[in-house]
């Protein structure tokens, strides 16, 4: 996996079409929408900030490491004004948040990591996200989705600035983001990733054992 950690790289790209579209949808609705020229002015320095952070960090390689996953598709960010939360798949941020103000710079880094563990973390996992659909069966989705990244998330910062994810002092997160962060307090961020990294390794051991036996 070394090979393709080294290749890790990450693209910010203006969502042209999209952000043309919320933009007439706003505006028909004679709502404020951001100016093309202040999404650009964003997009470059957040791309300053991203290409700071994460060398002086390595934080690419943090994920891949702490995941044990490499994404397959290449990582490119598009960035357009409003309208839509930050998202993974299509991997993307809108440059104001829901008080039509633009993301701190804090807050924009804490984002990119949350999408990014994502994407990586759906990388060739299948089995572990069905073994969490079956342990978490009571949960709501979107618990069973941040239980994991929550965990990972707040290694990271612990690793990185020794604090801990924004997340985790917000007392306005919504229910199933905020239920996943009580059960990561619950059972410990290490155990739950010490879980994980046993079931990627035994199911890698197993494909071995195939590839042996064929």
């Amino acid at each position: 996996m070394q090979l393709y950690k080294n290749s890790l790289d990450l693209q910010f790209i203006y969502a042209y079409p999209l952000d043309n579209e919320l933009r007439r949808s706003f505006e028909e609705r004679g709502q404020v929408y951001p100016a093309r020229e202040e999404i650009k002015e964003v997009m470059q320095r957040w791309k300053s900030i991203w290409q700071e952070e994460s060398s002086k960090h390595n934080l690419l390689e943090k994920l891949a490491d702490i995941t044990k996953r490499v994404p397959e598709r290449n990582l490119e960010c598009f960035i357009f004004g409003r309208g839509l939360t930050p998202k993974s798949t299509p991997f993307m941020l809108p440059i104001w948040n829901r008080n039509q103000e633009q993301w701190s710079d804090k807050k924009f880094i804490d984002l990119m990591i949350h999408e990014l563990l994502h994407i990586f973390l759906v990388t060739n996992n299948d089995q572990y996200w069905a073994s969490v659909r079956e342990k978490y069966t009571d949960e709501a989705p979107v618990t069973q989705n941040h239980i994991l990244l929550y965990a990972m998330l707040y290694q990271i910062y612990q690793d990185v600035w020794q604090t801990e994810p924004i997340d985790f002092n917000r007392d306005n997160l919504p229910p199933g983001y905020a239920r996943a962060i009580e059960l990561v307090k619950e059972i410990g961020h290490k155990e739950i990733i010490t879980e994980y990294e046993q079931f990627t390794a035994e199911k890698s051991d197993a494909l071995s054992d195939v590839w042996l036996d064929s």
